[in-house]
């Protein structure tokens, strides 16, 4: 359905489509050259992954034997290095009573993209591995002007692609979640849906995470007010998950919206924004001899989906999941986590905070090695 999507879009953002990061042949090039080369390896790790999980751990190590004497770089050697690089590892071994073994993901949700990762990579990683959610933040003053904020450009792009896989017949459902801060979180705590139904119906937003906090650029000091309002939405669009940021500034709408709780909320707990609010989290931001964030139990009604984020990164993510599972305790709470600034890196000068692929990769074979349960399809994972 693309309809008049993309005119609405433009009119919510408030700024002309051309201010996009992504405009002209520069950053279209640059980020469909990476999009090749990422696809190049998830191609070779999908082969082993397709012959089922214990097979393609097999055939992976049989690979890298053979690959070691295949030289590497030149002609047909980049694939077989490709191929030597990215087949799976060894299974890892979880211990008798290791937390990880009760924990069910819905989603491991990656957040930022923007402009300089194409549409299209996006998808072809969203058809092999279903856990996959890429997380789009909105923000009018900084969408399109700032790192971690996709253009209106881009967002056609990626409509543009979708449709177009549509059409193929050959499409598996591909995960995106909107992050609403400024003034758009603003306009859906007071009742408009408009926004949220364009996301929903032309682009096919399954969550939305409403981010009132001052970090976010909203004034939260009075949020209890908008209690009817947001409800109102959430019972308006009973096809889309509303995931509620919970922190301190925000604990209020939180413990109010359970008192009636609609079977498409959730919750998100952000070490990182906890931390901004003079909580006890400890630091969200992992360096060396400091201490793991604390990750809080989920909300003990047992219908609110919950999810984790803020200082996760590809190196230390099996050991935090193995914390939330900890927390969570339970099989029968799925959970999600959400990872964004782990996620970034420099790829020169002027270009100080892009969207790693190559971590989100890593991210993504972690979670695949270790073979956690999924949930059966709900509001969070169909």
């Amino acid at each position: 359905g693309s309809g008049g999507g993309g005119g609405e879009i433009e009119a919510i953002g408030g700024s002309p489509v051309g201010g996009g990061r992504g405009e002209g042949s520069r950053g279209g090039s640059a980020s469909e050259r990476t999009g090749a080369k990422t696809r190049a390896w998830f191609n070779a790790y999908v082969h082993h992954c397709r012959r089922g999980t214990a097979a393609g751990r097999e055939a992976g190590r049989d690979d890298r034997r053979e690959g070691n004497g295949s030289g590497g770089a030149g002609g047909s050697g980049g694939s077989a290095s490709s191929t030597a690089l990215c087949t799976p590892g060894p299974a890892p071994s979880l211990a008798e009573g290791d937390p990880l073994r009760t924990l069910e993901l819905s989603f491991l949700s990656l957040s930022g993209v923007d402009d300089s990762v194409s549409p299209r990579t996006l998808c072809d990683i969203s058809q092999e591995f279903s856990f996959v959610e890429w997380g789009v933040n909105f923000r009018a003053e900084k969408q399109g002007k700032e790192p971690r904020y996709a253009s209106l450009t881009w967002l056609r792009q990626l409509q543009e692609e979708i449709d177009r896989r549509q059409q193929t017949g050959k499409f598996a459902p591909i995960h995106f979640a909107a992050h609403l801060g400024g003034e758009y979180c603003v306009d859906v705590l007071k009742g408009d849906t408009s926004l949220v139904r364009t996301l929903w119906e032309d682009y096919g937003f399954l969550r939305i995470h409403l981010c009132p906090t001052r970090s976010h650029g909203v004034n939260s000091s009075q949020l209890k007010k908008y209690l009817a309002s947001l409800k109102s939405v959430i019972v308006a669009l009973p096809q889309v998950e509303f995931v509620l940021l919970v922190c301190k500034e925000t604990r209020a709408l939180a413990f109010q919206l359970m008192n009636d709780c609609q079977p498409n909320l959730a919750f998100f707990y952000d070490a990182e924004e906890m931390a901004l609010n003079g909580s006890s989290a400890r630091s969200a931001s992992p360096s060396a001899g400091s201490l793991p964030p604390k990750r809080p139990p989920p909300c003990p009604h047992p219908g609110i989906h919950c999810g984790y984020g803020g200082g996760l990164t590809v190196d230390n993510l099996t050991d935090e999941l193995r914390r939330i599972a900890a927390v969570v305790n339970s099989a029968r709470r799925p959970v999600w986590v959400d990872l964004e600034s782990g996620l970034r890196s420099s790829s020169g000068p002027g270009r100080p905070d892009e969207f790693d692929l190559g971590k989100a990769w890593a991210c993504i074979r972690t979670v695949f090695d270790l073979d956690l349960p999924r949930p059966r399809p709900t509001f969070a994972s169909r």
